[in-house]
């Protein structure tokens, strides 16, 4: 694929590390960048320096994915890229033991749920609305 400014992309988790780059990687080459992203503020910064579009987003509602990809496509068109980036973390150990009491407990899953929902759930709902 020839990447200039024919082609428009959209990359969740734009608004820093390996997104930001992505973004900026793929600006630099012409192409139409659409940033989607929850960090509003960081997120229009990096829109403005690279000359491309934010979307606040957050992959876990549909509305709001709904409404990246208008805004996106009204921007620049439909996309031909898209990358996932949006993602987050944690770090709980899947069981342990208070040291005082001796009590043992698992990792919430609500955390776990959480992630989940952001890293496979949010990353499937961005590319399924996109091959539409």
């Amino acid at each position: 694929m020839e990447l200039n400014s024919s082609v428009a992309a959209v990359i969740t988790g734009g608004a820093s590390g390996l997104g930001e780059a992505t973004a900026r990687s793929l600006a630099a080459k012409g192409v139409k960048v659409a940033i989607f992203d929850m960090n509003e503020q960081k997120g229009e910064a990096v829109a403005k320096e690279i000359g491309g579009v934010f979307c606040k987003c957050n992959v876990t509602s549909e509305e709001e994915v709904d409404a990246a990809f208008a805004k996106a496509r009204a921007a620049h068109g439909q996309e031909r890229i898209l990358v996932n980036c949006a993602g987050t973390g944690n770090a709980i150990k899947t069981a342990s033991r208070d040291k005082t009491t001796g009590e043992t407990k698992h990792f919430p899953l609500d955390a776990f749920n959480w992630i989940i929902q952001i890293n496979l759930v949010g990353t499937f709902r961005c590319i399924a609305k996109s091959a539409k």
